[in-house]
């Protein structure tokens, strides 16, 4: 398994190119750059982590396919207890590093083999041992990836094929012996120039006339005819004025990007899907499905550094004792816990499927999203509700830094007990970067992983069969329409 170093030097090894800041960078130069370095970071260290004598047993497993001892973040659950250790080791991870681990794409092999196995079934293609030999290389070369699922959608009421830029939506253009080949975007990249691979998938389902936007396939991140377009946050500007502590978050950080796929080639091997548009609905829920609950420890890992946060504000300013105050980070802890055991839950109703492995509860799988996409700005709302005005109105760390002026500040901002003005200011900042900042909890929390609306349309889908009927009988019976 890879060190954080290992996984660092990789990364310039790939070379990959990046349109930022009006120019373009290429190899060591995207790597090192300010607005992508932090994300170098947050990766690296979860694969230092996977070495911590103390985390072996979290972080290292043996792989059903090859018996081999591998990284969790690799591995497809085969128990309950996988399951459960899947969302224990995000919310570990995510409360280290303050933010996204982005070591979930794992989530979507599940989906992408009882996928493949039932697409073979049905049209005797072959796509189940291409994702198995697949899993297999991502496995033994301990890689991470990007999970390239938004498309553009152009207009969003109108069917990928009929959309009159016909590239709205990624499709396989050209078909050969040797492959296929891609071309469109995908947008909300998070960590495109910073991972191995991308896994293509659908974002929505496809009906007949849409062939050619049926398609989940992985190609490699530096692959020919790949353009990564730097994506601009809240904040990230922040990151090239080099601040001691104005990002609030230190050391790691965000980098998102949009994907341009300019005729790229993807081998028959690395294929999942190409045309079943039948399938794609199965694809999409399941990914769903298999991804959500892991939110429940993903969310939960920032919100317990939020929490810790407002704690510390708190005492700085020797409110912690007040009644009201500790009444809403009560609360807070409420709503933490509350995500976290939605997430539990769907992994313990997990269910077997030969030739996979567990799959959690669809439902409430789903459900753990939609509780979190809900839940994580009422945590926001209490913070901002305790800390107050200084999130938003707090001078810059240059201006604690300029000797004319700094003696005021260190007069006017300090707390209680003790607390210096800068401690003060840095937990300030870190609670904005949470917040609304560079952080990007609350977006993250609402559209990372699918919409609320996305998770209710899929809940709805797995309820409306014999989980709602059996409730309409029990309450017909209840009431005397039934016996």
């Amino acid at each position: 398994m890879k060190t954080g170093k290992q996984y660092i030097q990789d990364m310039m090894n790939m070379n990959f190119e990046l349109y930022i800041d009006g120019g373009k960078v290429k190899g060591p130069e995207v790597i090192n750059h300010p607005k992508v370095r932090p994300m170098i970071n947050a990766i690296a260290e979860t694969y230092d982590m996977q070495h911590e004598k103390d985390l072996q047993e979290s972080l290292q497993c043996k792989s059903h396919l090859t018996g081999e001892i591998i990284s969790r973040w690799t591995h497809v659950p085969q128990t309950v207890e996988d399951n459960i250790r899947k969302v224990d080791i995000t919310r570990f991870a995510n409360r280290r590093i303050g933010m996204c681990s982005f070591r979930c794409v794992q989530n979507s092999f599940p989906a992408l083999l009882l996928t493949a196995q039932e697409t073979d079934k049905a049209k005797g293609t072959h796509y189940y041992n291409n994702v198995v030999e697949y899993i297999k290389y991502f496995q033994k070369n301990d890689l991470v990836g990007c999970p390239a699922l938004t498309d553009p959608k152009g207009d969003r009421k109108v069917p990928a094929h009929l959309q009159e830029d016909p590239d709205m939506y990624l499709r396989v253009v050209d078909k050969n012996k040797e492959g296929i080949v891609l071309r469109g975007a995908k947008m909300c990249q998070t960590g495109s120039v910073v991972t191995y691979e991308k896994i293509v998938l659908p974002c929505i389902t496809h009906g007949p006339g849409a062939e050619a936007y049926a398609v989940a396939c992985a190609v490699p991140g530096n692959a020919k005819g790949i353009k990564n377009i730097s994506a601009r946050y809240s904040q990230d500007d922040r990151r090239v004025e080099n601040p001691e502590w104005d990002m609030g978050n230190i050391k790691y950080g965000f980098h998102e990007t949009v994907v341009i796929f300019d005729d790229v080639f993807v081998p028959w091997e690395r294929v999942f899907m190409c045309g079943e548009v039948e399938f794609t609905g199965m694809l999409v829920n399941l990914i769903g499905g298999t991804h959500r609950p892991t939110t429940g420890g993903c969310k939960t890992g920032w919100t317990d550094v939020l929490i810790g946060a407002v704690q510390t504000y708190a005492e700085y300013n020797g409110t912690s004792t007040v009644s009201h105050i500790r009444d809403k980070i009560t609360d807070m802890i409420m709503y933490n816990e509350m995500m976290y055991s939605c997430g539990i839950a769907s992994c313990v109703k997990s269910t077997w499927h030969d030739g996979v492995g567990m799959i959690p509860d669809m439902l409430l799988g789903n459900n753990t999203k939609y509780i979190t996409s809900k839940a994580v700005y009422e945590l926001v709302r209490l913070a901002e509700d305790i800390v107050g005005g200084i999130i938003t109105t707090l001078p810059s760390d240059k201006e604690f830094r300029n000797p004319e002026i700094s003696h005021y500040l260190d007069r006017f901002y300090k707390g209680a007990r003790g607390a210096t003005a800068e401690n003060r200011a840095r937990i300030v900042r870190l609670i904005e970067n949470l917040t609304y900042g560079a952080g990007a909890l609350c977006h993250s929390a609402a559209h990372g992983g699918g919409s609320g609306q996305a998770c209710k349309l899929s809940m709805y889908e797995f309820a409306r069969g014999e989980p709602l009927e059996s409730r309409k009988r029990d309450a017909q019976r209840l009431c005397g329409i039934i016996k």
